[in-house]
């Protein structure tokens, strides 16, 4: 006749079980690091895409409505009609594009150290730079090409 009892776990079990689900969550570890580093870094540039999205969509906007463009020794991109006067007038200055006087978006690098504004031809302008955020948190380049085309 046994004196131990037909019901429960004994020690060694217990100890075994332990050290497997230990295992298991060190194999884990790695891919939920990933994960969420992962994760971080889509949320930060999808921010990134959304602060800069709109001002980046008004200066295509601008720029297709325009006859043609110049860009000038002041980092001035401006935009006129076929009489030339200027609609629009885009300045990048000390980190910040400007929209009229208006900073329309900050926290921005130009790659080059430059202007960001490139003239191709009369009505056709390619932008680039790098919008960092106001926290700093990643890149997001920003490039393009402005082509304008209202008629005179």
């Amino acid at each position: 006749m046994s004196t131990r009892p037909d019901a429960g776990f004994t020690l060694i079990e217990m100890v075994v079980a332990i050290v497997l689900t230990a295992i298991l969550m060190a194999m884990a570890a790695p891919l939920l690091t990933h994960l969420i580093r992962s994760y971080v870094t889509g949320a930060q540039g999808a921010d990134l895409a959304t602060a800069a999205g709109p001002a980046v969509a008004r200066l295509q906007w601008d720029g297709r409505n325009a006859y043609q463009m110049a860009v000038t020794n002041t980092c001035t991109l401006d935009l006129e009609n076929a009489q030339g006067k200027v609609l629009e007038d885009y300045q990048y200055v000390a980190g910040h594009l400007e929209r009229n006087g208006v900073v329309i978006l900050g926290d921005l690098q130009s790659p080059g150290g430059g202007c960001p504004f490139i003239p191709v031809t009369s009505y056709t302008v390619v932008y680039e730079f790098l919008y960092t955020g106001p926290s700093g948190q990643g890149q997001l380049a920003v490039d393009g090409v402005l082509s304008g085309y209202a008629y005179s």
